[in-house]
């Protein structure tokens, strides 16, 4: 009977034992995942190309790129010290326009007048051949940061209006912009106000591209012709692994949140952004910038 009761203990404990282990294993492996998130998926930047066939886009725009960013996020992963290496990044892609759709600064983060005056000398820098232009994101909506460092860098805020662009040619692209939805602040009237009933059709842009921060946004626009939308807020989920990531979306980006999607005849890009939101991790979502090259089909 003793040495029955003692085997019996000797299995438990053996049990016991492999679980443990097992749990150990597990807690080492999540650790491990962590730290890679935290340390080694915040780091370093991938560049997103990409070639944009449409019978819209005029023949003078053959060739033209775009240069999209996004949620800098400033405060969480991604710092002021950080903004040089990626005007670099931006520069070396020599872009004809170089777009900004929203969130400097994260929240609950303020900058120094310091690192405030080196992100507006970094971001001047950027020296695309037409122009620079940005829209509002909701966490720009509480600061007057965006209005200051845009101005100061050279961006044209076209937050809900509209920019014609012309390019070897006399016909435009149109760029319009729209501000946050998450802030309810949107004005699609004054927005999409061109082209006019008035409009001259002669020379008149129909390749339409619009800035949105929000990617949801895309479910308001299907009455006006948007050819390429360019968002951001999503960060692409941040933990882009499937069946998790669609627990990890934000109010914005419910329902649009990877990198790309097509949508009543909009292509819909959503950049992941160069910061981070509150768990200052990414998974498989490496920030990232983008370069759209335009051809007329």
């Amino acid at each position: 009977m003793e040495k029955k009761d003692e085997e019996k203990n000797l299995k438990e404990k053996s049990m016991k034992a492999k679980i443990i282990s097992k749990l150990l294993i597990a807690i080492l492996l999540l650790g491990l995942v962590y730290l890679y998130a935290r340390y080694v998926g915040t780091k370093g930047l991938k560049i997103r190309e990409y070639n944009i066939i449409n019978e819209n886009i005029p023949t003078s725009f053959d060739g033209f790129s775009i240069v999209h960013f996004s949620d800098l996020e400033l405060g969480t992963t991604f710092e002021v010290e950080d903004v040089e290496g990626l005007v670099e990044e931006i520069n070396s892609l020599s872009p004809d326009l170089v777009v900004f759709t929203g969130d400097i600064v994260a929240p609950k983060h303020s900058l120094s007048i310091e690192d405030q005056k080196v992100l507006e000398s970094a971001l001047s820098a950027i020296d695309p051949e037409i122009g620079k232009y940005s829209v509002r994101g909701d966490d720009d909506q509480y600061t007057d940061v965006y209005n200051q460092v845009m101005a100061a860098a050279g961006f044209k805020d076209i937050s809900n209006s509209y920019e014609l662009v012309y390019y070897k040619g006399l016909t435009p692209i149109v760029l319009y912009g729209l501000d946050s939805l998450n802030a309810g602040v949107q004005d699609y009237q004054s927005t999409f106000s061109y082209p006019s009933k008035e409009e001259d059709t002669t020379y008149m842009a129909t390749y339409r591209i619009l800035l949105a921060h929000e990617p949801d946004t895309v479910e308001k626009i299907g009455d006006y012709n948007v050819s390429l939308m360019l968002s951001g807020h999503s960060h692409n989920s941040e933990i882009n692994i499937p069946y998790l990531k669609d627990f990890y979306n934000i109010k914005g980006a419910k329902n649009y949140y990877d990198s790309y999607y097509k949508v009543d005849g909009t292509d819909l890009y959503v950049s992941s952004g160069l910061g981070t939101s509150k768990f200052k991790v990414r998974l498989f979502a490496k920030p990232s910038i983008s370069i759209f090259r335009l051809y007329a089909n």
